[in-house]
């Protein structure tokens, strides 16, 4: 009893149209279809029936070829156009060889001569109904499988673009170009989380101008970016002014109101954020959708992927090249950069000069205090020379306790200079040693060179070493140069 009855409250959905002239099989259709369960209307004229099509989606129609006012072919034809999946039976009192031709050009479902056995009727327009049914399915079936193809294909041809990328910068840059393309945005940017794990910060953008990239900051937690950091969960947000979580008034500087932001996840580790704002394209929805949000964070996953794979290339490149304990190039690196430097001179006649510089007393230091204490040192005078060059020189670990500075474009005045406020930042730091955490000065000596075309790059450091010998012999903290009039 209980299925009979959800039954017939399924087919209350189901809508039939009787269009026919003659009363009593009009009201004996009506009644044998209502009995089903079915929703039903019907027309008596042609016309009625279209007026009555325009205005209802009818899964099932059937009527009569022959009609006072518009012949039924016709109706059948004008409903196809209303709603192309309709059902249609037709039924006759004249049946003839040409209206049982045009039926099944005109893709009737069935065609019935008058009189006909009611039995017979409602179990064709049962089949017909769950005919339609199937194909309205296998439609959408169909449809939805193209879409999900199409998104595969998507999510393929980003996945193979990003993984032949392994330099962070370009890939980043790469990531934001096609996840705008792909969702029709005008604004993306990708968002990473700083090594404290405190702030977000603009990597790459599209849509945003130079110094909202360069300034952008938010904390983790606060907004929606922020937020989507810390929980690590996807949202999707149709509608900013009236969302419940996030709701606020839209800012100008956004087209609409519609955004979504994806966490970049390795293990449960955000890396950071993708926002993407401004859905525009001509003739559409200018909102995301859950489709799109599901899009894009498979397509998130692929670009977590390959961030992490461009990070660790990056590691694993710069171990190469990088001295472990002080993160400042090694001397490997500084012969490559020195050669590389030293041909930019021979061909533009540009100024080249290099620093050697030495911690003086190292040793001593490293027999009272220990050698972790001794390492603390090295690493504090690496980031004094980094806080007192340009981003264009070239701070090396040439060895042990000696540094090395290349400074391109650089004349041997100048380098003394920079040179002397490496040497005053050392002198002016306090280091802790021993038991008890006695206080100790560190100094260090430099010497400087100018390159001058008859050299090598050899004798370039051989004579940076010999003015450091200089300033060792003199007393050690202090700078000297070599110079080509005086030799030393």
């Amino acid at each position: 009893m209980r299925r009979l009855l959800l039954m017939k409250s399924n087919l209350k959905n189901t809508k039939i149209l009787v269009v026919d002239d003659e009363p009593v099989i009009r009201e004996m259709l009506c009644a044998i279809f209502r009995e089903d369960g079915y929703d039903v209307m019907s027309a008596e004229f042609g016309k009625e029936a279209i007026a009555l099509a325009k205005k209802n989606d009818f899964d099932a129609a059937i009527i009569d070829i022959k009609l006072p006012d518009v012949d039924g072919m016709q109706v059948l034809s004008n409903l196809r156009k209303f709603n192309p999946e309709i059902c249609v039976i037709l039924i006759t009192a004249y049946p003839s060889t040409d209206s049982a031709i045009k039926a099944i050009e005109a893709d009737a479902y069935e065609y019935i001569i008058k009189p006909f056995d009611i039995g017979h009727v409602k179990l064709v327009m049962k089949r017909g109904i769950r005919s339609k049914k199937l194909v309205s399915e296998n439609k959408k079936l169909l449809l939805n499988l193209e879409k999900e193809k199409q998104k595969l294909e998507i999510i393929l041809n980003i996945g193979q673009v990003l993984n032949g990328i392994l330099d962070l910068e370009k890939l980043s840059n790469v990531i934001v170009r096609q996840i705008a393309d792909v969702f029709n945005a005008d604004v993306c940017s990708l968002m990473f989380v700083d090594k404290q794990r405190d702030f977000l910060t603009v990597k790459a953008a599209t849509g945003l101008s130079h110094a909202v990239i360069k300034t952008a900051k938010v904390k983790i937690g606060d907004s929606i970016s922020g937020w989507v950091a810390e929980q690590g969960e996807a949202v999707l947000v149709q509608n900013i002014e009236n969302d419940l979580l996030f709701g606020r008034n839209n800012l100008p500087k956004y087209k609409t109101k519609s955004l979504l932001c994806t966490p970049l996840k390795i293990n449960n580790n955000v890396l950071g954020v993708i926002n993407v704002t401004d859905k525009s394209r001509a003739g559409k929805k200018n909102f995301f959708t859950n489709d799109d949000l599901n899009l894009l964070t498979v397509t998130c996953n692929y670009a977590a992927i390959a961030i992490e794979n461009a990070r660790l290339y990056s590691k694993v490149s710069n171990l190469a090249v990088t001295d472990g304990l002080t993160n400042l190039y090694n001397q490997r690196y500084l012969r490559l950069r020195l050669g590389l430097e030293v041909m930019r001179v021979r061909r533009y006649h540009n100024s080249l000069s290099l620093v050697m510089f030495d911690l003086d007393y190292f040793k001593r230091f490293n027999d009272n205090y220990g050698h972790q204490a001794g390492d603390k040192v090295l690493f504090a005078v690496a980031e004094a020379i980094k806080q007192n060059i340009r981003n264009v020189d070239i701070a090396c670990r040439y060895g042990g306790e000696e540094f090395v500075v290349i400074l391109p474009e650089t004349k041997l005045k100048d380098a003394v200079f920079v040179a002397d406020k490496i040497r005053n930042t050392v002198y002016s730091l306090d280091f802790s040693g021993g038991e008890n955490c006695v206080k100790s000065k560190i100094s260090i000596s430099g010497g400087c060179a100018e390159f001058r075309l008859d050299m090598t790059e050899d004798e370039l450091i051989m004579y940076a070493d010999k003015a450091l010998y200089k300033a060792k012999h003199k007393g050690k903290n202090r700078i000297c140069v070599y110079s080509n009039a005086i030799g030393l």
